[in-house]
């Protein structure tokens, strides 16, 4: 049956989240220490400690019989910390062009070959959209995707098209790579990606790129809405999505002159 193992695991994750935070509240400490204040025995302390050592979200320190927080588990935290600040920066962006456009307006970050909705701003129009916070897409599919793959290095965009390649051999369902390139090119030439109905049937949308202080790609901002609301006014709506990406790039510390649409 799966309700104890489920009962269990849950049980393991909960004493090792009490463990973690007990390690972010005292600093480094004493296994006897945590099991006290976590209210656990401390033999069952000591094996999840260890376990959780195994991974490198705790490390025994150079003091004997010392724990404190992992590198990795750190790590985890800072890159959270960065993604919360960029939201936090580009939201008045995207409130702007949401405001704008009354459509929905996204920010996406890169995560390996996809896209992934970091935040989303419900627009007046349409309500039921494919891409919902949390949700991801592929770099092919899909406004903001499109202006991450555009404006990756030329080398990372390189190997993903390599992967992408892989991928189609193996039987997805991916564009041809002339028409990858071909479009990822258009896209850098106009400062801006076009996204229709590729995700949901008659909903387009529009994306352009955010960069950070040290010029590298950060994110990328999108508008989303009904085809014809969205192409009928394409020259304005890319416009201001440009204008919302450059604005949030600003935010980030980016040195912008001008912006195209």
């Amino acid at each position: 049956m799966t309700v104890p193992t489920d009962a269990a695991g849950m049980e393991i994750l909960q004493k090792s989240g009490a463990v973690i935070s007990a390690l972010e509240e005292l600093g480094e400490e004493t296994a006897q220490a945590l099991a006290a204040h976590v209210g656990e025995p401390v033999s069952s302390t000591y094996r999840l400690l260890a376990s959780l050592t195994s991974i490198g979200w705790v490390d025994a320190t150079t003091r004997r019989g010392y724990f404190r927080l992992g590198v990795r588990f750190v790590r985890v935290g800072s890159l959270l910390e960065d993604q919360l600040s960029v939201r936090d920066a580009c939201r008045p962006a995207l409130e702007a062009l949401r405001s704008h456009t009354n459509a929905t307006t996204f920010l996406c970050f890169l995560r390996n070959d996809a896209a992934v909705c970091v935040e989303r701003l419900a627009g007046r129009d349409v309500q039921s959209l494919a891409m919902r916070l949390g949700d991801s897409l592929p770099l092919f599919r899909g406004a903001a995707p499109l202006a991450l793959f555009a404006f990756l290095p030329d080398g990372e965009r390189d190997a993903t098209l390599k992967r992408f390649a892989e991928r189609r051999r193996q039987g997805e369902a991916i564009p041809s790579d002339k028409s990858l390139r071909s479009t990822l090119q258009l896209v850098r030439d106009r400062g801006y990606s076009l996204s229709d109905q590729d995700v949901t049937p008659g909903i387009a949308g529009i994306g352009a790129p955010v960069f950070n202080h040290r010029g590298e790609l950060e994110g990328a901002i999108s508008v989303s809405g009904l085809r014809n609301q969205i192409l009928s006014g394409e020259n304005d709506v890319a416009e201001a999505t440009v204008h919302a990406a450059a604005e949030a790039s600003r935010a980030l510390g980016a040195q912008i002159q001008g912006v195209r649409a």
